[in-house]
């Protein structure tokens, strides 16, 4: 059985300092290893929130004491039916922040599944990428083309070239991290000065986690952290990025994929999407608002690491 360890700001880097937003819904004999899988269906579990008193960042705490690099390495790769509308909402993200020709920049992603964006980076006309993932399953499903440029390994220093690379990315996986400072700074290693990180999560003071609250499926046994536009502008100045600005974005999904978010009962989910409506639903688009933002960082163009 995992033992409970508290857990820190990452602006802070202070304990306790926190009020309760919402209490756990987890059991003492929970096999955390479980549930940790992309894209899983929501439901409703998950650690104590709080919001720390100082800076207002949202955490997990306590959490289990668990590898994540062993979790991730286990998990499986289950939302390919939405990589058309992930892979177009991304790509108009980096699109918008680059001022370089892709055909003289190089690219890479952490946490990008079986590299689906990175594809589409390559098809684009990015002239070198790369990506480091956790997952074997997710790499043994990559793209023939794309797989030899994933790393299969939790970011950290050496993992990437240092100086290397014009353009990184890291769409939904900053709030998964127990120390999303370290890897941020680990990214930043392998840019080249001024070069520029692009990333993508979830917003705690959109409308629909306003409105939902502890039903947002946002409030996830796998996430340690949860961002405001201005708490993920602080965490990437604490990791020492420059020029930092943030937006939101819509996304790009189906209707199954709708009905898999909302907070419906699970059985009803479950009876909806294992049924033969499923392809009906996931062959009509939607574009929707669902909370989420974007958040850039410039590498200072005078740090050489």
């Amino acid at each position: 059985m995992s033992t409970n360890i508290e857990t820190s700001c990452a602006i802070c880097n202070v304990k306790g300092n926190s009020t309760t937003l919402l209490d756990a819904s987890t059991t003492d004999d929970l096999k955390v290893d479980e549930l940790f899988s992309a894209r899983r269906l929501p439901d409703r579990i998950h650690y104590r929130w709080v919001r720390c008193k100082t800076c207002k960042l949202l955490r997990s705490d306590p959490v289990k004491d668990v590898d994540l690099g062993s979790a991730y390495e286990k998990s499986t790769f289950d939302y390919s039916d939405e990589l058309v509308g992930l892979t177009s909402t991304y790509l108009r993200i980096v699109r918008r922040q680059m001022s370089l020709n892709p055909k003289h920049a190089a690219i890479f992603e952490i946490g990008g599944g079986n590299g689906f964006f990175l594809g589409a980076a390559k098809d684009f006309g990015f002239k070198q990428i790369a990506g480091v993932e956790p997952s074997a399953e997710a790499i043994s499903n990559s793209r023939v083309d794309v797989r030899p440029h994933l790393v299969q390994a939790m970011m950290s220093d050496g993992v990437l070239p240092q100086d290397h690379f014009d353009v990184g990315t890291m769409f939904h996986t900053l709030d998964h991290l127990s120390d999303p400072v370290s890897t941020l700074q680990s990214c930043m290693k392998s840019l080249k000065p001024g070069g520029i990180m692009v990333v993508a999560i979830h917003n705690v003071n959109s409308l629909s986690a306003r409105l939902l609250r502890g039903a947002s499926p946002i409030f996830d046994i796998e996430h340690t952290y949860l961002f405001s536009q201005n708490t993920a502008r602080k965490l990437l100045e604490k990791a020492g990025y420059t020029d930092v600005n943030t937006g939101s974005y819509w996304n790009s999904y189906s209707l199954a994929y709708i009905i898999h978010l909302l907070p419906l009962p699970i059985n009803l989910k479950k009876i909806i999407l294992n049924s033969r409506v499923k392809k009906l639903l996931a062959k009509i688009p939607v574009v929707l608002p669902l909370g989420n933002i974007w958040v850039v960082g410039t590498k200072p163009s005078n740090l050489h690491q």
